[in-house]
């Protein structure tokens, strides 16, 4: 009996099998193509991602929606109980929230995160008479690192600053009143010492008023802040005297004090950047910092004691006070030092009414008694009129080295009128006079300078003032590069034609490029 040919052992059969056998793999595998590109159409591919984007997608959504993820699934509810950011004032904005309402979401949503929750911001906003708002249970979290505080507290009261400071991992703290008014806000003394305050890092305060006057002297040293780095002191109230001695603090601002302040006392071996902005003169005032790298001074004249060390390392200067209480040799005695302290510095900022003070100072010492050796840039931001070129012809007769020179001549006509000076204006002097009698006195600055920069701000119109003084650059400016004259809003036609007129002008250097800058787009043209 003959075999069949598919069934017998031949070269002829094997290849129809294992042809067959491809025919079905290749069916099972469609197959499970077909089944695999199913289950990517509905696969939650949002869900794959890391639970850090997914933070940050999360970081664009409200408390309110942030929390209803949690019911999308587990996966979602693991993303809840991690989120990084807990922000209460959206829901708490307005008056239909009652304030036990507030206190129950606060105590609830905190204590599901004690463990879980890695919280870097907290906002709050208290309700005048919710004493028990935001206490214990948002104060025991050991992972909360940045802690942001938005209240409206108008009560005398210190329970509430007591119950709130209790976070031993915070590093960053923010005490606001973004209302009208200020926020009460106590700190009684008895509290200071072994708080949680030794383990800040950054602590701003905005809008605070304290309730003992005191602790202005103890507050801010460190005993209570022995880890702070950096501090803000903003519009806040109830102290006299500040002292402020925090040994590990690099950044300090003290912005615009709610009442005047009797002393202010500053001293740190490792701070490095300084703000002082105050409205008023002030009595006494100290400050120690020998490594300071950036200092911005802005207040009333210092009429009282002034005492400010030497700082070596300082590398800018911003300086500007205002000027109206009349001519005094306490003033000027402490300007002198204010500068003498910072001659050092490498970039210089004279703003407001410091100019008129310089004046006064060049017209009753023959100018400053020291010299800004390493100064390179030089920027006037004001108001310039007669009476305070002699600040500018001091300021510059005492910097011998600077390349670059800014000034903004947002002229005031009114102080433009007389240079404040018996002589001068008996003698009628102009502009083009006065800057010829100061030529060899600022022979090495004129010998340095390298770049000019005339901004006339608004104007239309390039004043007078500002034309003899450019003038007076070119002709004894020896190593003159750049020349810029610039404007905010006027027509580009009348910079350009102030420049042709410059360019007639006598110059020490051959060597000038003549730019324009208008319209506040900074469009380059050149002529």
């Amino acid at each position: 009996m003959r075999s069949s040919p598919v069934l017998r052992n031949s070269n002829f059969s094997r290849p129809l099998n294992v042809a067959t056998g491809n025919i079905i793999c290749n069916c099972c595998t469609s197959d499970r193509r077909r089944e695999e590109e199913e289950e990517d159409k509905h696969r939650d591919r949002i869900s794959d991602l890391p639970d850090d984007i997914l933070h940050l997608i999360l970081s664009f959504l409200p408390l309110k929606s942030v929390a209803q993820t949690s019911v999308l699934a587990r996966r979602w509810s693991h993303i809840w109980s991690s989120y990084p950011i807990i922000d209460f004032y959206e829901i708490f904005t307005g008056d239909e929230v009652h304030h036990q309402i507030k206190a129950m979401i606060i105590e609830t949503v905190l204590a599901g995160c004690r463990e879980k929750f890695d919280i870097k911001v907290s906002r709050v906003e208290s309700a005048p008479n919710s004493r028990n708002l935001g206490k214990q249970e948002c104060l025991g979290l050991p992972r909360v690192e940045k802690l942001e505080l938005d209240l409206s507290v108008r009560e005398k009261r210190d329970d509430l600053a007591q119950c709130k400071l209790k976070c031993h991992s915070l590093r960053s703290l923010e005490y606001k009143h973004s209302g009208c008014g200020s926020s009460w806000l106590g700190f009684p003394s008895s509290y200071i010492v072994g708080s949680f305050f030794r383990t800040l890092h950054s602590l701003s305060l905005n809008h605070i008023y304290f309730l003992d006057s005191a602790l202005g002297l103890e507050l801010f040293s460190g005993s209570s802040f022995s880890s702070l780095e950096k501090l803000k002191i903003e519009k806040c109230g109830g102290i006299s005297d500040l002292k402020i001695s925090c040994p590990n603090l690099k950044d300090l601002e003290v912005w615009f004090p709610l009442m005047d302040f009797d002393s202010l006392d500053i001293s740190g071996m490792k701070l490095e950047d300084l703000t002082v902005v105050m409205c008023n003169d002030g009595n006494w005032f100290n400050i120690f910092a020998p490594n300071l790298q950036s200092f911005y001074w802005d207040s009333g004249a210092l009429t009282g004691k002034c005492s400010i060390q030497s700082f070596p390392t300082l590398k800018d200067l911003y300086i500007g006070w205002s000027h109206d209480v009349g001519k005094s040799t306490t003033i000027y005695n402490n300007g002198i030092a204010l500068l003498s302290s910072s001659s050092q510095v490498e970039y210089l900022d004279i703003f407001y009414d410091f100019l008129q003070t310089l004046s006064e100072i060049y017209f009753e010492f023959g100018g400053l008694p020291f010299s800004f050796m390493k100064l390179k840039n030089l920027l006037i931001d004001i108001e310039l009129g007669k009476q305070q070129f002699p600040g500018v012809a001091c300021l510059l007769k005492s910097s011998p080295v600077v390349h670059e020179l800014t000034i903004y001549f947002d002229v005031d006509e009114g102080k433009h009128e007389y240079w404040n000076n018996s002589l001068l204006d008996d003698a009628n002097c102009s502009e083009e006079q006065y800057w010829e009698t100061q030529a060899q006195y600022m022979s090495p600055f004129l010998s340095h300078l390298e770049a000019v920069d005339i901004d006339v701000g608004e104007r239309e119109t390039i004043p007078e003032c500002a034309v003899s003084f450019a003038k007076f650059l070119l002709k004894y400016g020896k190593s003159l590069k750049r020349f810029i004259i610039s404007n905010d809003n006027g027509p580009r036609n009348s910079l350009n034609d102030i420049i042709r007129l410059l360019e007639k002008s006598p110059r020490a250097s051959y060597y000038v490029q003549f730019l324009t800058f208008c319209d506040g787009k900074r469009v380059e043209y050149k002529c």
